[in-house]
């Protein structure tokens, strides 16, 4: 077998939505870029979203929703969402501000309150980025995964490949971004961080985001954060349903926050209302419910919207038209029977109910075991349905600890970030991985367990880090 040998300025190992607009930035900067891309297409996960690029308009908003995350890179995020938004209509590419229509019919005004926000559309982004990249010089590999870096002691020189015909790619390159999406599609890495029952989890995004960045970042001595086993998602209609990439916006069951959500023991198992957009309730029904539970609600949720995300009934039908679990019945008798017979321990689950209702009706629904600290309504209002739920997963929280300027840290010249320094004459200065950087999902830290957007994190930090390899290669 032979092995083909290229040099290049900078090599992207991804082409999602960070790894395009890094690759774009690269050839404004003047740089050789390859773009290599394990899947089929270009576009990753973003290809199959609805398109909106979101997080919040200040850091403090940032830091009171999302407080376990890095400040110093959510202040890179937010501060660079307005100039990513001009730069991307730079390139002819067009950013709608809400309020927008989904794929699905609804309208968004905002994801969250306090958003800053703005809709593209991902065939339309790919194509022009894609585009862009080669018309200034550049390539974009598909079917073309990495398989490993390249180092010469501690620095990265490049990366070794695979190409669409079997063969072997060398590239010699001057810094290599790693932006392959996050480790949410890696079954064995899903397992010893985020949860054992990984059958019941759906993914909820491409199948080439196996934690490729990851796992060769950490094999060079990468340094990573914490919050391994959070993830963004939402919670799907669970089997029998028919869940496909097409009928991922339409079979999300965004009412979560406002349902009551029970185990098969029929006992609530978190605080429902913890995050408006659900995502901590979909991370709690993998990690305390095995990845199975029920969202109870009555008629008058029923008949009710989901902020912009639509009306609830109309979820709820477009869920059973698909094969998706929907108990439905016109008495707490009934329901009882027939949450039973799937599988639901119905008299716990009528007792939960009741017991939930008697605090919220007073007020009292902080003072429940788990709490509701929101939506405090009660559910009595016949007829009374249960959906059965199961998360998906979309793109997992932990990753590679970079600076700010989404250089990646080498866990052999980093010291410990538990470390107080406080009285003591030691640094605590942290050392990067010369030549390494990482843009996009594959940095852990900006959001951990809370969410403050997954296309502004590759849309700045794509940009980001791509600028600092640049700029250290300069130097």
């Amino acid at each position: 077998m032979t092995t083909e040998i290229r040099q290049r300025d900078v090599v992207i190992v991804g082409a999602g939505m960070a790894g395009l607009v890094a690759g774009v930035r690269a050839t404004e900067l003047g740089a050789d870029v390859c773009v290599l891309e394990k899947g089929t297409r270009p576009g990753g996960s973003m290809y199959l979203s609805a398109g909106l690029i979101w997080s919040y308009e200040t850091i403090d908003d940032a830091r009171e929703n999302v407080p376990r995350g890095d400040p110093e890179l959510q202040r890179t995020i937010v501060e660079g969402l307005d100039p990513a938004f001009d730069w991307l209509e730079s390139l002819g590419v067009t950013v709608r501000e809400p309020p927008v229509e989904l794929p699905t019919g609804e309208t968004v005004v905002a994801p969250t309150p306090g958003a800053n926000c703005g809709k593209i559309e991902p065939e339309a982004f790919t194509d022009r980025l894609r585009t862009r990249i080669e018309d200034g010089g550049g390539e974009v590999l598909v079917e073309t995964p990495m398989r490993s870096l390249r180092t010469d002691g501690n620095t990265v020189v490049g990366v070794d490949a695979t190409t669409a015909d079997g063969e072997d790619l060398e590239i010699e390159a001057d810094a290599v971004v790693l932006a392959t999406g996050g480790f949410q599609g890696n079954e064995r890495l899903l397992q010893e961080y985020v949860t054992p029952a990984i059958e019941n989890l759906w993914l909820r995004a491409n199948p080439w985001s196996t934690g490729d960045g990851l796992t060769a970042a950490r094999d060079v001595g990468a340094k990573t954060t914490g919050g391994m086993e959070t993830f963004y998602g939402h919670n799907l209609a669970a089997p029998p349903a028919n869940v496909t990439p097409d009928r991922y916006l339409e079979l999300t069951q965004y009412y979560g926050p406002f349902a009551v959500a029970i185990d098969e023991r029929g006992e609530r198992f978190t605080d429902e209302s913890e995050s408006d957009l659900e995502h901590t309730l979909a991370q709690d029904t993998a990690h305390e419910a095995d990845g199975r539970a029920y969202y109870v609600f009555d008629s008058d949720l029923y008949d009710d919207e989901v902020f912009s995300m639509g009306h609830i009934g109309t979820i709820v039908e477009r869920s059973a038209d698909r094969g998706a679990e929907v108990i439905r019945a016109d008495s707490l008798e009934a329901f009882e029977e027939k949450l039973y017979a799937a599988g639901v321990d119905g008299t716990n689950a009528v007792e939960t109910l009741d017991e939930y209702n008697e605090a919220v009706r007073t007020g009292c629904g902080d003072r429940l075991d788990p709490p509701r600290t929101d939506y405090q309504r009660p559910v009595d209002t016949p007829p009374f349905y249960a959906v059965a739920v199961q998360p998906g997963i979309t793109f997992t929280m932990g990753g590679l600890h970079v600076d700010e300027g989404g250089r990646v840290l080498d866990e052999r010249r980093s010291p410990s970030t538990l470390f107080v320094d406080e009285g003591h004459d030691e640094s605590v200065e942290s050392e990067p991985i010369t030549g390494l950087y990482a843009a996009g999902v594959d940095i852990g830290n900006v959001n951990n367990r809370h969410y403050m957007g997954g296309l502004a994190n590759a849309l700045v930090m794509g940009r980001r880090a791509v600028e600092s390899a640049v700029d250290d290669r300069v130097e």
